[in-house]
């Protein structure tokens, strides 16, 4: 590539908030890591699919093309239509799996994009400041409070704090909670009712003074953050 070209990340585990990545090839792969497949760039999110989305240059422009993902790519909030090629510019804001991975293109020098990097951690610590997840530990902090899950149940408040009021569907919850029980892309996890609503009540009774988990017709969830001090049991309903 004759011009530098990056990926600087805001949100996408395995990287850290403010992470770069070099995009080096003509073509780089953005997708999740399977027994038989390995992307260029990795993200460990079951809502991205193994071949998600490619960014390539050619006479000098960049371009991104869905590769037909179940969940969507996304720049700049529009979904791109599956393998139709649009084009980049510097400073295109990049989401893939219903913003659960964000990211930012950037054409800029090396150097500024170093100065650019602890910027854009500094701005998500502050947009965060009262929420920690730590998945190695299983603990979330939430107004200096910390609270320690079992896997499962860590899962399932981390995908519902990424998505701070706004639905998360039932099916949403088992794909990501019960992965191990996924066998296609196609279809939902073999998980009961009784299962996901266990689960959501003991996430409930361990957050009660902070976290407001409201069912939604039986379709799914939607989390938001009590004020502090404030307890709302009537809501979580």
């Amino acid at each position: 590539m004759n011009v530098p070209a990056y990926l600087l990340v805001e949100q996408g585990t395995p990287f850290e908030e403010g992470a770069m990545i070099p995009l080096k090839k003509r073509e780089v792969i953005l997708g999740r890591t399977s027994n038989e497949w390995m992307p260029d760039v990795s993200f460990q999110n079951i809502y991205v699919s193994r071949k998600h989305a490619s960014i390539y240059t050619e006479k000098g422009l960049f371009y991104v093309k869905d590769a037909g993902s179940k969940h969507g790519t996304f720049v700049n909030h529009e979904r791109l239509l599956p393998n139709k090629e649009t084009v980049l510019r510097n400073g295109d804001k990049l989401a893939l799996a219903n913003n659960l991975i964000l990211l930012s293109f950037s054409t800029s020098n090396l150097e500024a994009t170093f100065d650019v990097a602890p910027m854009m951690r500094d701005l998500v610590k502050r947009e965060r400041k009262d929420v920690q997840l730590d998945p190695f530990q299983q603990e979330v902090i939430v107004q200096n409070r910390r609270y320690v899950f079992s896997e499962k149940e860590y899962k399932c408040i981390e995908l519902l704090i990424q998505n701070e009021q706004q639905f998360v569907s039932k099916e949403e919850v088992k794909e990501y909670v019960w992965s191990e029980r996924i066998h296609c892309d196609e279809q939902p996890p073999d998980v009961s009712a009784e299962e996901v609503n266990a689960l959501i009540y003991r996430i409930r009774k361990k957050t009660d003074e902070v976290v407001s988990i409201k069912s939604i017709r039986g379709k799914g969830y939607i989390l938001s953050l009590e004020d502090d001090g404030i307890n709302k049991k009537s809501s979580l309903a």
